[in-house]
């Protein structure tokens, strides 16, 4: 997780995520569902996680695209993420990969990237590390503060997108 983002301005963008999609959560079937579905994988995602990283990537690749709301998903996606507190992966991670399984299930062809970085820039630090998605080597809705100065370890997949 990026530590040059305020812990408050990060509540407060997580406040704000959860009370724009809550009126359509309240009214709509169908995306209480696709929220329950993804929180599931969220949850599912630390057992995932014991396998090989390509290993696991592979498998938590959907095989075949069903057409949705891109928006809708990321945001729920971003939800979900947020809501799964417990689990011990970063928020980063659960955000990340949860984005990429139903966006690519959607049928959009989004890489995750996997990056390294060392706390404040400097060698002398600790190292934190950073998931994030691209579209066709481009960040995927995701705030340049966040991934920038990051240096890419892993791509999946590693030649598309």
């Amino acid at each position: 997780m990026n530590s040059e983002v305020s812990p408050s301005a990060g509540r407060a963008r997580h406040w704000a995520l959860a009370l724009s999609l809550a009126p359509g959560l309240a009214l709509s079937p169908r995306r209480r569902a696709l929220l329950r579905d993804m929180r599931a994988f969220c949850r599912a995602l630390p057992r995932a996680l014991a396998n090989p990283l390509p290993e696991a990537m592979y498998n938590i690749t959907p095989a075949a695209p069903a057409p949705a709301d891109l928006d809708l998903i990321r945001n729920l996606a971003d939800l979900a993420a947020l809501l799964e507190r417990r689990s011990p992966l970063g928020l980063c991670l659960r955000r990340s990969l949860t984005r990429y399984h139903f966006l690519r299930r959607a049928g959009l062809p989004v890489a995750v990237q996997f990056g390294a970085r060392f706390v404040g820039g400097r060698p002398d630090r600790d190292i934190t590390g950073h998931a994030w998605l691209t579209l066709r080597d481009t960040p995927y809705h995701e705030s340049g503060e966040d991934w920038q100065g990051f240096v890419i370890m892993y791509s999946y997949p590693p030649t598309e997108a």
